[in-house]
């Protein structure tokens, strides 16, 4: 997922201000100021009717919690909850403007990132309606490999975020047990080894990608 450099991180730090925060932190997205991930990774969510929350994305360094903001509308994101302890930038949105107006390109970051977040979320609402478990778990193991995948010199992806089953079930949009079944029917097909979430190798991510039925960019 695109994401700003820490040059612009530091520039932007120096005037707003940084909060560090624990694991397990709510952090609401309801005030004006733009909300950038300092260190750390964050669920961000969406408050729906009938469950606990829906995960849109996780969020890691030099990304927006809710990318919308710079052009005045959050609507998608409700909240972001830390995964790790972290820590996030806030800063107005007359600073943002001014730094953006001596750096262009973090408008061309940010329109990349708001881009592929809504394709994302276009892609997860799609696949709630229709896919079955099996495919709704490849894609989220997919996604956190895109994100914060350590690629492997034999063409796997090793997971190294401290995320549970139930985070993976979230971002899959279905429960625990279900996840859980799921990862290990893909650990005795060999298309992943382990069985916690943190370490999980991906051996085989484009068979993953085809039963996600989506392109996979490793990086």
């Amino acid at each position: 997922m695109p994401a700003l450099d820490s040059a612009v991180l530091e520039r932007l730090a120096a005037d707003g201000s940084v909060v560090s925060v624990g694991r397990g932190t709510i952090v609401p997205l309801d005030a004006p100021a733009v909300a950038v991930v300092y260190d750390g990774w964050f669920r961000v969510f969406r408050n729906a009717a009938f469950v606990r929350d829906v995960t849109l994305v996780l969020a890691g360094p030099g990304q927006l919690l809710a990318p919308g903001t710079v052009f005045g509308d959050r609507s998608a994101e409700s909240g972001a909850e830390a995964v790790t302890d972290g820590a996030i930038l806030r800063v107005s949105s007359e600073v943002w403007d001014r730094h953006a107006a001596a750096a262009p390109a973090m408008y061309a970051t940010i329109a990349r990132s708001l881009a592929r977040r809504t394709l994302r979320v276009q892609r997860k609402l799609e696949a709630f309606s229709r896919a079955p478990v099996e495919s709704r778990v490849a894609g989220a193991l997919l996604e956190l490999a895109e994100d914060a995948g350590i690629a492997q010199a034999d063409g796997a992806v090793r997971l190294d975020l401290p995320l549970s089953q139930e985070d993976l079930a979230g971002l899959a949009g279905t429960t625990r047990e279900s996840c859980s079944s799921a990862v290990a029917a893909f650990a005795r097909e060999g298309l992943v080894r382990g069985s916690r979430l943190r370490g999980l190798v991906l051996l085989r991510p484009e068979r993953l990608a085809e039963l996600a039925a989506v392109d996979f960019r490793g990086s």
